[in-house]
């Protein structure tokens, strides 16, 4: 590609509550010395048009309205003034709840079909805490003040809370409640839905409350005061009997009570920019909770003891779009079957592999690795990128290749393992895994960096199998 070049990009997040999108003009530039392999980096953005915050619509409870949705997009692009052909690349991502509705997956194609090599996925509670961390700047928070950085992501649904040091992903959980788990007729004051989490948490404080009754300001005050007391438990990952309830993952085991915490999403919208709540009618601005949820946040004696700041972004945490980068890689050093490709839109999972790691250690760091996207091992595809020291002997290169082997017995036998490592190893890694398991179809690659949260699209092998390109595909943040 050309050192340098232009990108129009589209983020489209969809979200329990809301849906928003983003175009903006990304400017790209090989970085990299000519006589090496190209590394493109962002040098530039620039946000041309950003939506409205749209409320996702929805059928009923378990199903998103996908012809709204659609068309509420295609508007998006008529205000923009941008057709869906001008569009280089972007990024659609479901969360929350949403992710959950019946048909998420007929949404995420119906809006993939706006524009053109998009990232396409549906995040998990884990994968959507590590995108909203990124996204509200507490990622680059912390690394740029050498600090720990736990970021609370408050939607409509979710909780989501990531914890991050100098800019690595220590841990993720979630929990299921939210601003919208009682949703409140802003004119009547009654009770419209009350969400499962929410009669959890009703009949952990002895609330009798059903749909058409008109609560009272105090009792919304206690049921948010108790989701203010089970974020705090998400955070230092407690363990409570209501907060097993409600958890979408194990509980955190890498809390610090020390860290620098942020928070994000329309809740922490409300955190920064507090309503003066004197009323039901005051509470139920957009016809739940969510503004007396913040207040309760801010009255929380617990919550004083941290260090709480602004992050870069509260609502609009999440994607705008994604970079290319098309890599040639030599072929005497990468491991290609070509019938198991062309693969695309695959999640890469970045694990570091320590010399002095077992292979039982390996395979169980390979496992965990998956669970932290939210990702079925036996189902989903996806790349391993293997972080490897810069010197291995054949030994350790061996016990590498019987973890890969160990991990791989979970998969069914005809789902390829795809490894991806930066150093010169893969065909001597390539052949000692293929000697270990003869019938799994196997992909090994180098000479490529990449990071968590990446996607890559795997192309046929050309030049008689000499060369395979790659695009890689990084998530771009607004903050």
């Amino acid at each position: 590609m050309a050192d340098q070049q232009t990108l129009l990009s589209v983020g489209i997040d969809v979200g329990t509550t809301t849906t928003q999108v983003v175009f903006s003009r990304l400017g790209v530039a090989n970085v990299a010395r000519s006589t090496i392999i190209p590394r493109v980096e962002i040098t530039d953005r620039e946000v041309l048009y950003q939506s409205p915050i749209f409320i996702t619509p929805l059928l009923d409870q378990e199903t998103i309205d996908a012809d709204s949705l659609y068309e509420m997009v295609r508007q998006e692009y008529l205000k923009a003034n941008i057709q869906p052909h001008q569009v280089t690349t972007g990024a659609v991502i479901i969360t929350g709840e949403t992710a959950k509705k019946k048909n998420a997956d007929a949404i995420l194609s119906s809006l993939s079909g706006l524009a053109g090599d998009f990232i396409v996925s549906v995040a998990g509670p884990r994968l959507e805490s590590m995108i909203s961390g990124k996204g509200s700047g507490a990622a680059q928070y912390s690394r740029s003040h050498f600090a720990t950085v736990s970021n609370v992501d408050i939607g409509g649904g979710s909780v989501n809370c990531a914890v991050f040091r100098s800019g690595n992903l220590l841990g993720s959980a979630a929990m299921n409640f939210g601003g919208r788990i009682l949703l409140i007729d802003h004119t009547s004051g009654k009770l419209l839905h009350i969400a499962q989490p929410a009669r959890y948490i009703l009949q952990d404080l002895k609330l009798s409350l059903d749909v058409g009754d008109a609560p009272t300001l105090n009792e919304l005050r206690r049921f948010c005061d108790r989701m203010a007391a089970l974020m705090i438990e998400l955070l230092e990952g407690g363990d409570s009997p209501l907060a097993r309830q409600l958890y979408l993952t194990p509980p955190l085991t890498e809390a610090a009570n020390d860290s620098v915490l942020m928070f994000s999403g329309g809740v922490g919208y409300y955190y920064y920019h507090p309503l003066t709540i004197n009323t039901v009618s005051d509470v139920t601005a957009h016809d739940d909770v969510g503004p007396l949820f913040a207040e309760s946040l801010l009255r929380n004696t617990a919550l004083k003891a941290y260090t709480v700041v602004p992050p870069a972004e509260t609502l609009r945490a999440t994607v705008l779009g994604a970079s290319t980068q098309t890599v040639s890689l030599s072929g005497s050093t990468i491991w290609a079957e070509r019938e198991i490709l062309p693969l695309k839109n695959i999640p890469v999972l970045h694990v570091s592999v320590s010399p002095t790691s077992t292979s039982a250690s390996i395979a169980g760091s390979l496992s965990e690795t998956i669970k932290r996207f939210d990702l079925n091992a036996a189902e989903d595809q996806y790349a391993l990128a293997l972080d490897l020291a810069s010197a291995l002997d054949y030994s350790v290169l061996t016990r590498i290749a019987e973890g890969c082997v160990e991990f791989s017995a979970i998969l069914p036998e005809d789902k390829p393992l795809v490894l991806i490592i930066e150093r010169d190893y893969a065909q001597v890694l390539g052949q000692t895994v293929k000697g270990l398991m003869l019938e799994r179809p196997l992909l090994v690659l180098d000479q490529i960096g990449l990071q968590e949260g990446d996607f890559i699209d795997i192309g046929t092998p050309l030049m008689d199998g000499r060369v395979v390109p790659i695009s890689v595909k990084t998530l771009v943040f607004y903050n």
